[in-house]
Order: structure tokens, then C-alpha cells, then sequence
């Protein structure tokens, strides 16, 4: 992670760690959809996560405003990184970028901890360089299907075709 991210010019620490952090966490399926909305049901899609951001500033609800915020700008890094073409064929890449990069100005905006607060700002202005160095690690490191010998597919590849 470090290597890819550095190559395209992310070096500070604190994001490395952060992005690296964000993506062993959503390693796991369930903290992708950690999230739920007012009815319980797992949050899958950005439009529905700004409904939910909605109801939580009428509600006055700030802590879940924020939450809602930050799992948005992760959830969108890593969807435009690791599932890029398929948001591409879906005719919602940019949406994630531009909607992504948004929720981290947003992060950084409402962040108290400085430290956090500059890292939110940094992956805010280099949302579409990381998803970029996401996708080429995801291409090159992770490949989606085995070369002759190699053994079996990686299996997030059915997902990553999708």
C-alpha cells in the first residue's frame, strides 16, 4: 500500500496509514454495509446514504451526520478503487469521485482532532489519485483471474466482474 500510494505522490503517514486502515476494514462485507438506515436495513448506495445524512441534520442528530459523512467517503474511496470498472459501466464513477471527495472536505470541515483533520483534508484533495492507485493495485497485485499454474481465481473476482 505504501508503495502505491507513494508512487503516485501520497507519502505523509498519517493517510497511508488511514487509507490502509479504511481498506483492511472493508475487507470484510459487513463493514462495507455497517451502515443502516432508519429501518435497520444496510446502506448500499450513495444516494441512500445522503437520504439518510438528510434525515440526520433534521433530526439534529450531529454524531450520526458525521458518521454518516465519513462511511460515505470510505465507502466511495474504496468502491471507485477496487469496483471501478463496474461503477464505470454503471455510468457512476464520477458520481463516487466527485461525491467521495465531497464527504472528506466534509470530514475535514466538522474534524476537531487536527491531525485527523489534515489527514481528511489530504485524502480529500487526492480522492481521485488514491482510487486510481487503488484500481492499479487491485489490477496488478490482485489479479482477478489465476495465470497457468498460478492456482485459483482470487475470490473477490466474481464481485470485481460484476
Amino acid at each position: 500500500m505504501q508503495r502505491g500510494l507513494d508512487n503516485c505522490g501520497i507519502r505523509e503517514p498519517g493517510t497511508v496509514d488511514y487509507v490502509s486502515e479504511v481498506l483492511t476494514r472493508f475487507a470484510e462485507t459487513r463493514s462495507l454495509h455497517a451502515v443502516t438506515d432508519q429501518n435497520g436495513r444496510p446502506i448500499e448506495y450513495l444516494v441512500d446514504f445522503l437520504a439518510e445524512y438528510t434525515h440526520a441534520v433534521d433530526a439534529r442528530n450531529r454524531a450520526r451526520a458525521e458518521a454518516l459523512t465519513r462511511h460515505l467517503g470510505e465507502y466511495a474511496l474504496f468502491m471507485s478503487g477496487f469496483f471501478r470498472d463496474r461503477l464505470a459501466r454503471r455510468g457512476e464513477l464520477n458520481y463516487y469521485l466527485a461525491r467521495g471527495a465531497s464527504a472528506y472536505w466534509e470530514c475535514a470541515d466538522q474534524e476537531r482532532h487536527v491531525a485527523r483533520r489534515e489527514v481528511f483534508r489530504r485524502v480529500h484533495e487526492n480522492f481521485s489519485r488514491i482510487a486510481n492507485t487503488l484500481d492499479h493495485m487491485r489490477r496488478n497485485q490482485l489479479l482477478l483471474t489465476a495465470r497457468p499454474g498460478d492456482g485459483p481465481p482470487h475470490p473477490l473476482a466474481p464481485f470485481w466482474r460484476r
